[in-house]
């Protein structure tokens, strides 16, 4: 695939203007995947300066239909396809079953969305689960927590859980700022860095267990976003797969559903693909 950076470009169809014109082609058809909420035709970027209306950009490009998603849609759309050349899983599952199938992911923000029912007839869901009040698991989290609620007024999943998220997680444990979140996720031997990374697993292993439960995902949870992949090892000697099982009765439960990082590097440009053919949308 051609890759853009965002940042190169003032608006959505200043990019698209580019790539039809270096790339040749004259597709009649445009499916896209974007970070925001879907509601209609006027589409609004949460985390960038975006806006605009797909039916104008149809018109503008040319297209004669223009289909657009959230980006956690896209992926749902391809989480039946995921198979081990594509995940790894974290933990180990006793008594794995079937079920609807949940995706997270932190980056700008933090993405959900769920395959309700089976593989090859089932239906992909999303919203603005990022957007839910975060919850402390014990005093610490809970002091971290009113921390950022101080500054913020609403400490969403989402405020911890992405990128900015990662810098403010790192603010309120340690009084530090930092310029990017790569500063703390590239340095694990140092010691402040390292212990806001355990914090940031710890929530998202309870984020990522609430997910499961509210959509009784027993075909798995996965992890996307810019974030985590390229933590595994990090990840992988944090609590998140104990935090994930950490729900008292419901223990067992929890137990039987498997956890897995999203290893393929485009995963929204395969669910967009899986989407045209699902939607028989031919360019």
């Amino acid at each position: 695939p051609r890759v853009y950076g965002n940042d190169a470009f003032s608006s959505l169809y200043e990019l698209l203007a580019d790539f039809l014109v270096t790339s040749g082609d004259t597709p009649r058809f445009c499916a896209l995947a974007v970070a925001a909420p879907v509601l209609g035709n006027d589409v609004r970027m949460i985390n960038r300066d975006w806006r605009f209306d797909t039916t104008k950009l149809g018109d503008e490009l040319g297209f004669e239909q223009v289909r657009i998603l959230n980006d956690f849609h896209a992926i749902a759309f391809a989480l039946p396809a995921f198979d081990d050349g594509s995940r790894i899983e974290i933990g180990q599952v006793k008594n794995q079953q079937s079920g609807n199938i949940a995706v997270l992911g932190p980056g700008s923000g933090l993405g959900m969305a769920t395959w309700v029912g089976e593989k090859e007839n089932g239906v992909a869901m999303c919203g603005e689960g990022g957007h839910i009040t975060l919850a402390g698991r014990n005093d610490a989290e809970t002091m971290i927590i009113g921390k950022l609620r101080e500054r913020y007024g609403h400490c969403s999943a989402e405020r911890v859980l992405s990128g900015p998220g990662l810098m403010a997680l790192h603010r309120a444990m340690h009084g530090i700022d930092v310029a990017t979140s790569e500063e703390i996720t590239s340095s694990p031997d140092d010691a402040n860095c390292a212990a806001t990374m355990q914090q940031f697993f710890s929530f998202l292993g309870s984020v990522a267990a609430d997910l499961a439960l509210i959509t009784g995902a027993f075909g798995g949870v996965y992890i996307a976003g810019g974030i985590v992949p390229a933590c595994i090892e990090q990840l992988v000697a944090s609590d998140f797969r104990s935090r994930f099982e950490d729900k008292n009765r419901y223990r067992g439960y929890m137990e039987s559903i498997p956890t897995y990082v999203i290893t393929e590097p485009y995963p929204g440009l395969r669910g967009l693909a899986e989407y045209v053919v699902r939607r028989s949308i031919r360019g």
